[in-house]
């Protein structure tokens, strides 16, 4: 049984030259969208605007105080890489941290936070995963502002 594992990784890795990218992708804003991070509604209408984009969007909250204005999401699966000459495959997941902080002036200020985390594994092992968010500051920033755009459009109804 091993010998036929062995042949068809091997034929696999001829085929595939490698190295092998699944198919899911990371959400991207709109090429022309820049966040406004501070809003002239309520606190409340901007909290519901938060929640409803990660419902909308399919992203489970793990802990949420409104109290205190803040949103933990549940780690979201990203793209993943197999190496397949070296048995080896990365995967990648994401979270958000969202804050909603009132201003003297009346308006709510939105802080999207997103944190990055890569994992390792081999048939053998699997790496903790780690937080990789810094040598993916572009990639985070990205997502942050998708998240900024999913928000806005629901303040604007785009998605309600």
């Amino acid at each position: 049984m091993k010998h036929i594992i062995l042949a068809f990784t091997c034929a696999v890795a001829l085929l595939a030259g490698g190295c092998v990218t699944d198919n899911g992708k990371f959400p991207t804003p709109d090429a022309n969208f820049t966040p406004k991070r501070t809003y002239a509604v309520s606190h409340d209408k901007l909290w519901q605007a938060a929640l409803d984009a990660l419902d909308n969007n399919r992203i489970a909250v793990v802990n949420s105080d409104k109290a205190d204005g803040r949103i933990q999401s549940d780690y979201i699966a990203g793209p993943g890489e197999v190496n397949i000459a070296l048995a080896i495959s990365q995967i990648t997941r994401y979270k958000y941290n969202i804050s909603l902080r009132d201003e003297a002036d009346g308006s709510v200020r939105l802080n999207v936070i997103c944190t990055i985390e890569d994992s390792m594994s081999s048939a053998h092992s699997a790496s903790q995963w780690r937080d990789v968010t810094s040598q993916n500051a572009a990639l985070a920033s990205k997502l942050e502002t998708w998240l900024y755009e999913q928000i806005e459009d629901e303040l604007k109804g785009v998605n309600g």
